[in-house]
């Protein structure tokens, strides 16, 4: 009698660690920029143009050690980001591909480190670089072929009050930058994309820039009510 015992101590310790996550003290746990606050997203989506941010945490809590986010573009999940976490680092996944399809998507071989899970509060995160950048093109569900992203440097700036413009009014918001198609020196990036993060609210802007000048942006900095049932339809997005 005494194993299922253990077994049950076992399975009640591995599930409170879990749910108990907390950085060591004088540093923050990054998922608070990262994604919307539970309380929100139940109810709660970001809106603007050109599209809405839906978020889903799995497992739904605020914050576990180890788990994986959809930001859904669309109330039909058309349009994704899946972005994984554990103690160490937040990751990226994988992104939609062609946006009336949400069965073809784009996903690293290895999960890509984009920034430290823990950071000292009110400073910056480290840099990362990845050399291993590979990624899967996948279309009904099946991987066809692959690529890479070349080189990749990410950092996390510290956190400053940004006024949004919408309805959530001014907010603590770190940046993150994402540069990408750099050379095997991590020089050279032909590509940045910056993330707006905003505490307890998650992705509110988005910026591309290719070799210097902007080609593309994205505004969701009004809070409405609403939610999606919406989920992705391939387990190889997000598992």
């Amino acid at each position: 009698m005494t194993r299922p015992v253990v077994a049950l101590i076992l399975v009640a310790s591995s599930m409170a660690a879990a749910q108990n996550f907390s950085c060591p003290n004088g540093q923050i746990d990054v998922m608070k920029y990262f994604a919307m606050e539970q309380a929100r997203r139940a109810a709660h989506f970001m809106s603007e143009k050109p599209n809405p941010i839906y978020t889903a945490v799995f497992p739904n809590q605020d914050f576990t050690a180890v788990g994986y986010w959809f930001w859904l573009k669309s109330s039909k999940a058309h349009g994704f980001d899946v972005k994984a976490f554990d103690p160490d680092h937040v990751y990226m996944r994988s992104t939609e591909l062609k946006w009336e399809d949400n069965r073809t998507f784009k996903r690293f071989l290895h999960d890509l480190p984009i920034t430290a899970r823990c950071v000292t509060e009110g400073k910056p995160g480290p840099e990362i670089k990845t050399s291993d950048t590979t990624f899967q093109y996948f279309s009904s569900c099946r991987p066809y072929k692959t690529s890479t992203v070349g080189t990749v440097i990410t950092d996390l700036d510290a956190p400053v009050q940004m006024d949004t413009g919408g309805n959530i009014g001014r907010v603590w918001t770190r940046v993150l930058h994402y540069h990408y198609n750099c050379d095997k020196s991590f020089q050279n990036c032909k590509d940045e994309e910056q993330f707006y993060l905003a505490n307890g609210y998650g992705l509110w802007q988005w910026q591309h820039y290719k070799n210097g000048p902007q080609v593309k942006s994205a505004l969701m900095n009004n809070l409405e009510s609403g939610r999606t049932i919406a989920t992705l339809p391939c387990a190889d997005s997000y598992q």
